[in-house]
């Protein structure tokens, strides 16, 4: 009658493995400096690229203006402080994007209309979205390559 076979196995440095995973674990908790960088990206492109396309990167061309050529700035620039007005704010899980002006609300909204057209100034558009996904995972790589 045959003997059954037996195997062992000893994996040594469990120890160290274990507190290997419970480092990187505790590394890739606090997401705030991945928020903090799409949140500069972010208000970066909403009042860069966003403004100067008048809304057509973000595939929304914003209404031009019943009286174009009566006034010298551009649409929605008369001062300056929507465009300038884009502000973040970095947390551990999230990133909260806003603009200060009382009135940006009444551009963005989708609600029904009368006079004021919509022109869209913060969308989440495909390129962003990869861009998104570049910055965690970067910062993800980096903290993993990490030595404790």
């Amino acid at each position: 009658m045959p003997k059954g076979i037996e195997l062992e196995f000893q994996v040594e440095g469990i120890t160290e493995l274990s507190r290997r995973l419970r480092i990187t674990a505790d590394r890739i908790k606090d997401f705030t400096p991945e928020f903090q960088e799409i949140g500069d990206y972010l208000t970066d492109f909403f009042s860069g690229p966003v403004f100067e396309t008048r809304g057509a990167v973000l595939g929304e061309s914003w209404k031009p203006r019943k009286d174009e050529g009566k006034y010298t700035w551009s649409l929605l620039e008369k001062t300056g402080k929507m465009r300038f007005g884009f502000k973040s704010e970095p947390k551990p899980n999230q990133v909260k994007i806003w603009n200060i002006t009382d009135y940006f609300k009444y551009h963005q909204s989708r609600l029904p209309r009368r006079k004021l057209p919509r022109r869209v100034m913060m969308k989440l558009i495909e390129p962003i979205k990869i861009k998104i996904v570049k910055i965690f995972h970067q910062g993800i790589w980096e903290r993993l390559k990490k030595k404790e």
